[in-house]
This record gives structure tokens, sequence and C-alpha cells, in this order.
């Protein structure tokens, strides 16, 4: 009751010790001469709205010129204003569109401005201008108003009224803090659009646990779903840094929250979060790093998200702020002995050397000048490893890189790392050492592994692959933000023309003025890579993007065109090849799938034998654009058809699928390829020249195989099982697995005993289980999958892998079983398409120009069918014929 009583009287002491200052109300006409200076003032006029925060009768009303974006409006007193005490001024203003309010007092000395943004429109809101920085100043006589400042073409009508200056708050003087958005107290930094009429500032109800301030904001949800509290900045929100959002909310019940950025250019980019506990103060914090330098203007933050709200249910809010994101995580400094369990692989010394624990730094300068350090000197074994246990979870989701300080002896040329996962093997990055006998601090990323989060250990190799017994010393070993050229080391492929990352190899005609590179602005499952290409569609019909090889474009295997694009709107898209001897080709399609990236591609195998130079994306062609058409692009490529038949015969050099080893213990280690040898055995079913080596290391894990990315995906044409020779010199099984679905089907592993040993035989194995269109683009063998290594390296054979129907005898690598042509007509179709074919045909079969079986027809087992079009889309089709239940001609037909 006392701490009441004094607070009252200390109100009363304020409000009879000072008075304000009016400078303006417009009641009995107006106190000031009001001037608008490319602008206009258009005198007083009936308040149009009296209500809310101003009841007076009349105001003051002024339109800005649309022809000068700092046109103003100026009130000079004649006279000083006195500022000792009363300067912090308030103004109520109406304004019909979110903008910006500009207030300066000028006059003899330094001038003084404060800017606010107006987020609330068709009310009036009463806006704080703190000038108590001026308070000093004697020669300050002029009041300039600057509405919507900075814009040029704006011409709106704004009411104003009630110029007051009040005696400095408690809260005078505080400089903003942009990382603050709104503390409740005297960092209010925050303009609110939607929930401004709702948050309001109380005494905190629960000061205790993380946050102890007197005040906060109280939010009365109402009784919907999908409402918000808005902070808008008017401008694009700077995303270049800062980019952890986060706000202590006390909330009465569990469910989500949302954290949106929006109102923007860029697409709004949502986060929900879970609410953990109730009735108590949780700070939450959402990563935006995706946004980086994309276009937003506001923050909306939804408490219960998506569930309509009860009467009365109030959430209190505080410290709503933005941060960076943390710098890292130590794994080991060695200060106070090691953090982590060093000590060489297999704890085999003798091989793998000695951790000689932590020891005083022996050259405390340059790039380590810490107290102590880790010591380790190599045993006899070239792969000598160092190896250290990492805790349950390790994954390098938040920080991609492990720094490591490292003092190498003379002669010393590379550091290896790697990190183990149970169920993904190896993943391991080298770096090259670059001075010797003195600290070097090396850095190395494992961006391309961050989805991973099981793994278990780490190890380190010094100078990998050399055989000596030199002391290495390390330190410093910390998670980190990635610091390295992503781009680093990477092996140009010229099938993938541009991923607007590291494999940026088309050259651009029309259309490079409109392309930019930009963070993804929908990074996901769908598209996870870090940066896209942005084309603005310019204001015609038939601007295009366009891709010039300088030289006749290879489309004799590599084929299918595609791309991924995100799109706001469902539009027409034109593939055009030109340039070149050949008459132009077309292709249309449309994108229907909107604001979501999605794969785009287009058969162009119909023209391999023609002579073009250039091929052109036209987004929406044939339509007039309009301003703010935005199209998102990425992983712009050719690629090969889809494999039915034949997937592998080793013959073939330049094309042989690139196995790699995972889980295969030493020789995986010691970075042991996979190779293609001579034919061990050339005889019974196989007699090729050249096959698949596969070595199960005698230490490999029991599921250690090789992996291969096919650049297309399988089809298995209705014959769902894959087969290939082997030749094992003892009795185990081949397994293989088929995973990287392109249209997220499940991944399959099944494996198959052989019954031969020292002699080619041929397994197959069935994958009925499967989904038909599985678009599967990896293919995965193992050798005695399941079965424990025998302490020894065992070498296998395998040759002629085949996925559904046909045989490896006579075809290549990748290479179709040869399919004559069809006589198809007419072309293009309306109604009836006649097939011909050199031999009768009992199955017919229809694929879209993505690929995608759309029909399968039963033949009349004559050289000449029939088929109903009448129903079908318009677009191009592939037909494929099979005699005998083997595919024996095919051709393409546009359906008009």
């Amino acid at each position: 009751m006392k701490h009441l009583l004094l607070t009252f009287l200390t109100i009363l002491c304020v409000q009879w010790g000072y008075s304000q200052t009016t400078y303006e109300n417009f009641e009995g006409g107006a106190q000031l001469t009001w001037l608008g200076l490319d602008g206009t003032y258009n005198g007083i006029l009936p308040n149009p709205d009296v209500t809310g925060v101003n009841t007076s009768s009349t105001v003051g009303s002024y339109t800005k010129s649309d022809m000068h974006a700092y046109s103003l409006l100026l009130a000079d007193l004649g006279t000083p204003m006195d500022l000792s005490v009363n300067n912090e001024f308030h103004m109520k203003v109406f304004a019909t569109t979110p903008s910006q309010i500009l207030m300066k007092l000028e006059g003899t000395g330094p001038a003084i401005e404060r800017l606010v943004n107006i987020a609330v429109v068709n009310t009036w809101v009463d806006y704080k201008f703190d000038f108590s920085a001026a308070q000093g100043q004697t020669g300050l006589s002029k009041i300039i108003l600057f509405f919507d400042p900075g814009v040029e073409t704006s011409g709106d009508t704004y009411l104003f009224d009630d110029v007051i200056a009040y005696p400095e708050g408690v809260c005078a003087g505080t400089i903003p803090d942009p990382a603050i958005i709104d503390d409740f107290e005297c960092q209010r930094n925050a303009s609110y659009g939607g929930g401004w009429d709702i948050i309001q500032v109380v005494n905190n109800p629960d000061a205790s646990g993380i946050n102890t301030s007197a005040l906060v904001g109280e939010y009365t949800d109402p009784l919907d779903s999908w409402s918000a509290l808005v902070v808008d900045y008017q401008n694009d929100i700077d995303l270049s840094h800062n980019l952890i959002f986060k706000a202590k909310v006390w909330s009465p019940k569990l469910g989500q929250m949302l954290f949106k950025l929006e109102g923007g250019s860029s697409p709004g980019k949502e986060v929900f979060v879970d609410i953990t506990e109730i009735n108590t103060w949780v700070e939450y914090k959402v990563d935006f790093s995706s946004q980086e330098g994309l276009s937003h203007k506001k923050l909306s933050i939804f408490f219960g998200a998506g569930v309509d709200a009860l009467p009365g249910e109030i959430y209190y809010v505080d410290d709503i702020a933005r941060e960076e994101k943390a710098v890292g995580i130590s794994l080991d400094d060695f200060e106070n002995g090691p953090s982590m369990d060093w000590q060489p692989l297999n704890g085999n010394e003798a091989l793998h050397g000695t951790f000689n624990g932590d020891i005083p730094n022996p050259d405390a300068t340059g790039a380590n000048t810490t107290d102590n350090v880790g010591s380790y000197t190599k045993g006899s074994a070239a792969f000598s490893t160092l190896t250290a246990g990492l805790p349950i979870g390790f994954s390098f989701s938040e920080f991609p890189q492990i720094n490591m300080a490292v003092w190498a002896p003379a002669g010393a040329t590379s550091v290896r790392m790697q990190v183990i996962s149970p169920i993904d093997g190896i993943k391991e990055v080298t770096r090259d050492i670059s001075v010797t006998e003195t600290w070097e601090v090396l850095n190395f990323d494992f961006s391309e592994f961050a989805a991973i989060t099981d793994f278990e250990e780490l190890r380190i190799l010094f100078d990998p692959g050399v055989v000596s017994s030199d002391t290495y010393y390390f330190d410093e070993l910390r998670l980190a933000s990635s610091t390295v050229d992503p781009c680093e080391g990477i092996v140009v492929n010229p099938n993938i023309w541009d991923d607007f990352e590291c494999q940026r190899n088309a050259v651009y005609g029309a259309g490079l003025d409109k392309l930019a590179v930009v963070a993804n602005p929908d990074k996901g499952a769908g598209n996870p890579s870090n940066f896209v290409g942005e084309y603005t569609d310019p204001l015609d019909e038939w601007s295009a993007l366009v891709i010039d090889n300088g030289g006749p474009i290879d489309l004799s295997v590599y084929n299918q065109f595609s791309f991924k694009v995100w799109s706001a709107k469902a539009v027409p898209v034109l593939v055009k090849l030109e340039g070149g001897t050949s008459p132009a080709k077309e292709v249309w399609g449309n994108i229907t799938a909107t604001e979501q990236w999605v794969i785009y591609s287009v058969d162009l195998s119909a023209f391999e034998a023609e002579n073009h130079n250039k091929i052109s994306i036209f987004f929406n062609g044939g339509v007039l654009a309009v301003v703010g058409d935005v199209y998102y692009i990425d992983d712009i490529q050719v690629k090969r058809e889809p494999i039915n038949g034949c997937v592998e015969t080793f013959e073939t050099p330049a094309t042989v699928l690139p196995f790699k080893y995972f889980a295969n213990g030493h020789l995986e280690t010691e970075m042991y390829p996979f190779k293609v040898v001579a034919n061990p055995n050339k005889s019974g079913i196989n007699i090729s020249n050249n096959v698949g080596e596969f070595v199960k290391a005698s230490d490999a894990l029991p599921f250690a195989g090789m992996f291969a990315d096919l650049g297309t995906y399988l089809n298995f044409d209705n014959i769902r099982t894959l087969k290939a020779k082997v030749l094992m010199d003892h009795l185990g099984n081949l397994g293989l697995k088929v995973e990287g679905s392109l249209n997220g089907s499940p991944s399959k592993e099944l494996s198959v005993a052989n019954t031969t040993v020292n002699a080619w035989e041929e397994i197959t194995i069935d994958f009925s289980e499967v989904p038909e269109d599985g678009q599967y683009s990896r293919i995965v063998v193992f050798f005695d999958l399941g079965i424990d290594a025998t302490g020894v390296d065992v070498t296998s054979y395998f040759d002629d892998i085949v996925a559904g129907a046909g045989t490896c005898t006579t075809t290549g690598i990748f290479e179709q079983p040869e399919l004559s042509t069809m006589n198809l007509f007419p072309n293009p179709v309306s109604d009836q398409l006649v097939i011909e074919s050199e031999l009768s045909l009992d199955r017919i079969e229809v694929y879209n120009f993505l690929g995608q079986l759309v029909r399968t027809i039963e033949g009349n087992n004559t050289v000449q069918n029939k088929l109903n079009t009448a129903d079908w889309n318009s677009g191009m089709y592939i037909i494929k014929g099979y005699h005998n239940n083997v595919a024996c001609a095919k051709g393409k037909v546009v359906r008009q």
C-alpha cells in the first residue's frame, strides 16, 4: 500500500511540476502558420473519425506532392522553442496507407530529426518523437513534417492533430538497438500493424525464471486461427545479419507458434515452433538464415497458430529480438586435459601410433598461443589413424565445419579428417598443409553431410599414405560455420549447365540481364540448394532465357533436358531448340504446381540427329507478363533417358558407373577405389573383356557395399527385377538395393545366395514390392550382405547388371536394345493414331514428355495397330511397342 501511494504522489508531482507545450491542436483555428512546400496544406477540416485517441472536432490536412521524394509541411514559430523540459513530442496522425513520418526541428544550431513508421491505417494513432537530445539547444524554431519521406511518386493525404511536447519520460535518450524489436520498456522499436490494437504493455504477471522484466506485452488472441502480431518495417528488413529471430513467450496452452517473414518481393517464409511449456516463460528462436539477402518487410508472430482461440486467451510476450548465429562449439582445447577419448585406431599403438596426451604448447606463437595442446606420434602403418568418440546425435546441421590448429613437422603435406556413421559409413575431408613447423588452422568442411545425424567417431590421419614416426601437435578443435569455398575441388560436369552454385557452366545470351543468383526462397526437401537463379520476366510475351552452347548441342545420349522451377502462378512453358542449321523445334508444357519447387523435364531425344546451338526457356510463353512476374530456377541440366534393360557392362570406360565404397573398413580409410578389371574367368555365361571388382575389407562392417548414382532413373518397364552376373570364390550372397527415388518412393534392399563358386553365375532378384514408377536414381551393390568380415580381404566380381527385361549381350553402357522406328500417322494426331511396325505388337505403352507411363494398351498381334487419342491431353508422347514381351520399336507423336 505504501508503495502504491508513493507512486501516486510521484505522478502528481510530475503533473503539477510541469505542463506540456501545445504547439498545435486546430481548435478555434490553427495556432501555427503551416506552409506546404512541394505539397499542399489543405487547412482545417472536421475530424472524420471522432473516436479512439482523437476526439477533437477539427484537424489539419496535408497532401503530399507526387513529384518530390521529400515534399514537406513547415511551421515557423518565429521564436525558439524551449526544449529544456518539454522535449518528448507527440502527434496524432490519420493515414490511409502505410508509410512513414519524419519530424524535424530546425533553426540556429544543429537540426534534429526522428522517423517513425505508419503501420496502422484508417484510424488515429499517437506517435512519439524523442527530442530529449536537444534539450540544451536554444535556437530551434521550426517544425517540419515529411510524410512518406523518400518516396517520389506518393501523393496521399494525411490528417494530423495535437502536436504537443511533454516532459521526457524514463526512456528519454535511449539509443535504439536495431537488434531489439520490442522489450516493452525502453527499446520499443517495433511498429505494429496487425495486432496493434491487441498488444498492450502490462506488469509482468510472472517475473521469474528467464524473464524478470517489470513490463511485458499482453496479447489477447482473437477468436480465430490465424490472427497475428505483425511488426511492419515499411522497408526491406536488413537480412544481411542477425538472422536468428527470438521472443520470450508465456503461453496458456500447448500447441504451435508460427514466425513468418513476408510483405516484400520474395515469397513469404514460415517457421513453426512447438510451444513446449505452459504458464512459464520460454524463449523460442527461429533461424531465418535461408532468407539472407531476400526481400521481406514484415515479421508476423502467430500465437496458437492454426487453432481457434478460446475467449479470453492471453499470451504474454517480451524481448522480441534478433541475434547472430552462435560462432561454434568447442570439441577439444586441451586446456583442462583432453575432452575427447583420443586413442589409436583399434587401440593398436604399433600400427596406429600413440596419443601422447595434452602437453605444454611447444610453440605458443602465431596462429595458436594457448597453453596446452594435443600430441600424436604416428605408428608403422602408412594410414596411421587417431580416433575419438563423438557424442550421441552429433551432426553438422548447425555448424558444418570442424576447424583444427595443426603444428606439423618438416615435409608434412596433408591432414585427413573422417567422421563415421554406422549407416552411411565414412565421410572425409582432406586439407593440405601449407606451412610446417608452425601453427596453421585447417578448415574441414562437412556441409555435404549435414543431413546425417548419427556420426559416432572422429578420425584424424596425419599425412595419410606416408610411413613415418613423426610427431604432430593439434589443438582448438571446434565446430564452426563454413568458411571453405564450397566449390573448392569441384570437377566440372558438362551435363549440369547451371546449378547457381558450383556448376555454373552455361553461357547465357538473351535474358542474362534478367537473371540473378539469390538465396533459395523456399529451401527444403523440394530443393535443398542454398542458391538459385531468379528470373524477372520482361513485360512482353516472348522474352526468353537463352543458353548458347557455342556449337551443336549433343543430344545423342544426354537428351532429357530438365530444371527445377518455383513459380507463384500456373503458366505455360516453352522449351525451344534453335540456332544451328536445323529448323527450330518447340516443346510446350505447363507449370501446374505453384509456390513449390517442381522438376520440369523435356524429352529431346527426337532431335538428337539435328543441329541446334541454343536452347531457350520461355516462362509464360505467349502471355503478356506483368510487373513482379518472377520465376526461380535451379539445376538446369541434361540427363540420360530412363534406363530399361542393360544398366552396366564395364566395357566403355567413359561411361562406367562411378561406384564408391562405404563401411569398408581399412580399404575405405585408405581410399581404395572401385576398379574395372580384366575378366579373370572368360568362360561360361560371361566372356566379356571387363568386369567390376568388389573387395570386402578384412575389417568391413556386415553391410559394406558400394553405390553409384545413375544420372537418370531405372524404368523397370513392368518387369521389376534386377539381375547381375557374379564370380565368387565362396558361397555367400549378392545384395542389391534401389534408392534415391525421384518421387519419394521407399528404398528397397534384397539379397540372394549364390550357388556356384569359381564360375560365373547370373542372379536375379525380385523387386516386385517396389512401385512400378519408383524412378530410382541410385543402385547399391553388396557382397555377403549381413555377413561379418572374415579377417582377410575377399575379392568378388560382377558384370552385366540388367533392370527389367533385356540383356547386356550386345548393348553398351546405358544403351537401350536397338529399337526400330515406328511409322506413326497422322502426326500431329487428333482422334485416332495408326501405328505400323516391322514386328507384330502384343503390347503398346504410351509415355508423356516427362517420361511417365500414362497408358498401357494390348496390341492385336499385328503389324498395324490403331489407338483412340480423342481423350489425350495436348502435348508430345513417346510410343513403345513390344513383341513377345520384349521392346522392339518406338516413336514420338504430338497430340494437337
